[in-house]
């Protein structure tokens, strides 16, 4: 997990660029791509409504945890997800990840299979009616959301790439274009996990 040691590394986080109030925060992800649609106002009723409080525009982390609020272009979930051979969670995480590719991924007839309960693990499915596969590392009751680079190297002339941010038992996984991800890096110091 090797996502896992940034979130452990002591660094010190450094303040976005861009927005000054969650407002603006919100408008500057609009602009990006996210709450299409959305008013501002209702997206940080929902924060509020489950957080108590207003996101800080100064910490990027409250950046990733915004973006849960993205409906249809996020999948925010806990990674510690009681992965094992008899739950096949990644069958049910691939889909969900096709679902906010914007079209860069989609397969088909996914078969996850084990060889034994610690692994390997492999992932069979079609992709754009070829035969693809990739191969999660076996990390205990985790997703090992690394899985990501390998189905990245299959989707890389969609122009797209699935990203992450890692906090513990909280991720969010996003497809991004390589501006789109530039702009979150370089305007808003959002923390990828790569």
């Amino acid at each position: 997990m090797s996502w896992l040691k940034n979130i452990f590394s002591g660094k010190t986080e450094v303040p976005p660029t861009t927005g000054g109030t969650p407002e603006e925060v919100i408008r500057f992800y609009q602009d990006v791509g996210f709450f299409a649609g959305a008013e501002p106002s209702n997206v940080l009723k929902r924060w509020t409504a489950e957080s108590g409080d207003l996101p800080n525009p100064r910490k990027p982390w409250d950046d990733a945890y915004l973006l849960r609020f993205s409906d249809g272009d996020v999948w925010a979930d806990d990674p510690e997800a009681d992965v094992c051979a008899e739950n096949l969670v990644y069958s049910e995480v691939l889909p969900e990840w096709a679902r906010i590719s914007r079209g860069a991924f989609a397969p088909m007839e996914i078969s996850e299979r084990w060889e034994s309960e610690r692994g390997p693990i492999s992932l069979a499915f079609n992709l754009a009616g070829k035969s693809a596969k990739v191969s999660p590392a076996y990390q205990d009751d985790w997703i090992d959301l690394e899985v990501l680079l390998q189905i990245n190297a299959l989707i890389a002339a969609s122009g797209r790439q699935f990203e992450c941010a890692v906090d513990g038992n909280f991720a969010v996984v996003v497809c991004l274009t390589a501006e789109q991800k530039r702009q979150m890096q370089t305007e808003r110091r959002f923390p990828f996990a790569w």
